[in-house]
């Protein structure tokens, strides 16, 4: 039950934390940063401790690269926007 609760995390945190970056606040960083570990832990369980790389096959691990990559460029865009004084 604690792999759902954080994929719970990573996916509506990333959807909150998106709806947050378009009003313009700061939370987006820390709200996106949450999602991104969150998919980072279960991501680990997913292919190194169950058989997801079984079941999903490569197109499966490929797609959740490409999620991790939108993630964490999110996560920069957010860090950098705040660093220019952009979200308040």
């Amino acid at each position: 039950s604690w792999v759902v609760a954080f994929w719970a995390v990573a996916v509506w945190g990333g959807v909150v934390g998106v709806a947050i970056l378009l009003f313009r606040r700061r939370w987006a960083v820390p709200v996106l940063l949450a999602s991104l570990l969150s998919m980072v832990i279960t991501a680990i369980h997913n292919f190194l401790f169950s058989n997801g790389l079984e079941v999903m096959g490569g197109a499966g691990a490929a797609f959740t690269g490409l999620i991790f990559l939108a993630a964490v460029a999110l996560w920069y865009y957010a860090r950098r926007m705040t660093a220019r004084g952009v979200l308040a």
